[in-house]
């Protein structure tokens, strides 16, 4: 057996040990509770104005949401771009939410993609040829998985949903640096890149199942950390390697926002 080989089998039994017994559930949604005791870490802090049609997510990079979070409700009016004090006298701790993350970066990179944007509550129902809607789209298939970076494939069983996680021509670019990385780490890797989709396939399973859970629940789990460990061993473009480390752990962080920002906006179903 050679050194990738080894390699692929050790994460494999990583996999089978740590991964399987792992509950894939997603954050749930922040206690707005003015008496809570915030985290001290860095995220983002929320307001979501929703109507009949349509929602808008007023967000606040925060480097420690404790501090912000009373500094806010000490004094909203000192904070507009949040809109707390619009349409009524609901309570200001009752509308705030947040959302912590490892960096904050990431922090800033949701906040650069969806602050202040207008997003249809059914978007499904608007999409057309013309306005073919925001978010990407999910779709398990034989050997891989595709994602749709519009609504351009039809919805079944198979096919999840994952809101706006990002510009296309930027996903592509590290979607084809991963996979190169993966080929010349000596691990086969196909990657179809269509008309506003990319197909990703013939690849080890296990690898497949953690990119899929990076889109899908937005989990960047141990074993995905061996994978890239493994691939560290196996390039010279260490500045290639982190750059697309660095943008996965970017774009899970959207996609677990974007998961929460879905509970806010239906409790009832959470």
């Amino acid at each position: 057996m050679d050194e990738i080989e080894h390699l692929v089998d050790e994460t494999y039994r990583h996999y089978y040990e740590h991964f399987e017994s792992e509950v894939k559930s997603p954050p749930p949604a922040a206690d707005s509770d003015p008496e809570a005791n915030y985290p001290a870490s860095p995220g983002l802090i929320y307001h979501i104005q929703k109507t009949a049609s349509i929602f808008v997510i007023r967000t606040l990079v925060s480097r420690n949401i404790r501090d912000d979070f009373e500094r806010i409700l000490a004094a909203p009016e000192d904070y507009p771009s949040l809109r707390l004090l619009e349409g009524g006298d609901g309570e200001v701790g009752g509308q705030l939410k947040f959302f912590m993350v490892e960096n904050p970066s990431e922090a800033e990179i949701i906040h650069d993609q969806l602050h202040n944007r207008r997003f249809p509550i059914f978007e499904e129902l608007l999409c057309n040829l013309s306005d073919p809607g925001f978010s990407w789209w999910l779709t398990t298939k034989n050997a891989g998985f595709q994602i749709a970076f519009t609504m351009s494939v039809s919805a079944s069983d198979q096919t999840v949903k994952l809101g706006p996680l990002g510009d296309r021509e930027l996903a592509v670019r590290n979607f084809q640096r991963f996979a190169e990385l993966v080929n010349e780490a000596g691990i086969e890797m196909n990657i179809q890149n269509e008309v506003n989709r990319v197909q990703f396939n013939d690849c080890e399973e296990f690898i497949l199942e953690e990119l899929k859970d990076v889109f899908e629940f937005g989990v960047i789990t141990q074993t995905f950390k061996d994978i890239f460990k493994i691939l560290a061993r196996k390039t010279y473009d260490f500045t290639r390697l982190e750059e697309t480390w660095y943008y996965l752990h970017e774009l899970a962080a959207v996609r677990r926002f974007w998961i929460q920002v879905q509970f806010d906006l239906n409790p009832s179903e959470t």
